[in-house]
């Protein structure tokens, strides 16, 4: 049993702070209590009381273009570079790519490359297809890309496999889907 606090006697009292029993004094008389408290829940894991223990979780990174561009392809602008810069140690797995086209040119598919941090995080420097590995239904297309630490900037260049005429645009939305440690 841990000590987890005094008496005003200056007596210990021992037990679990968040189960288990408690014994201590109480006015001078030596007394047992016992708490049935449901047990901890597995994802509960302390280090000490009230301290608890690191755990990874699947959280998401939103990509974002870079400063003063659009999320938009057009005739114009044929090429972006998505990125999330890191707050917490991180490592991709899963990405997810969201588009929506607005007129007849708007066919061509969105290729990219990724780096975590300047590591190319493919078996090829060759651009894939990103709406074919990120569609939302699609099933066992996980990645392992390389852990990085907070500060690090995750990027993906994206560029057209057919450019656009006229005011036809690819609006395209990305996140990433990965472990971090909290």
């Amino acid at each position: 049993m841990d000590v987890v606090g005094y008496t005003e006697e200056g007596e210990a009292v021992y037990g679990d702070v968040m189960g288990g029993s408690v014994m201590g004094r109480h006015h001078g008389h030596r007394l047992a209590r016992h708490h049935q408290l449901p047990p901890k829940p597995a994802w509960r894991e302390q280090l000490a009381p009230g301290v608890i223990q690191p755990d990874e979780g699947m959280v998401p990174l939103p990509l974002t273009p870079t400063a003063g561009t659009t999320a938009a392809f057009s005739a114009t602008v044929t090429q972006l570079t998505y990125q999330g810069q890191l707050q917490k140690p991180y490592r991709g797995e899963r990405v997810l790519v969201g588009v929506a086209r607005t007129g007849a040119s708007a066919v061509g598919r969105l290729l990219g490359q990724f780096f975590v941090g300047t590591d190319l995080q493919q078996a090829d420097i060759q651009s894939w297809d990103l709406e074919l590995v990120g569609q939302p239904g699609s099933f066992g297309t996980r990645l392992t890309m390389k852990a990085a630490e907070p500060g690090v900037l995750i990027r993906v260049l994206v560029t057209l496999s057919q450019g656009l005429t006229g005011t036809d645009t690819i609006f395209m939305s990305m996140l990433l889907l990965g472990r971090i440690i909290h």
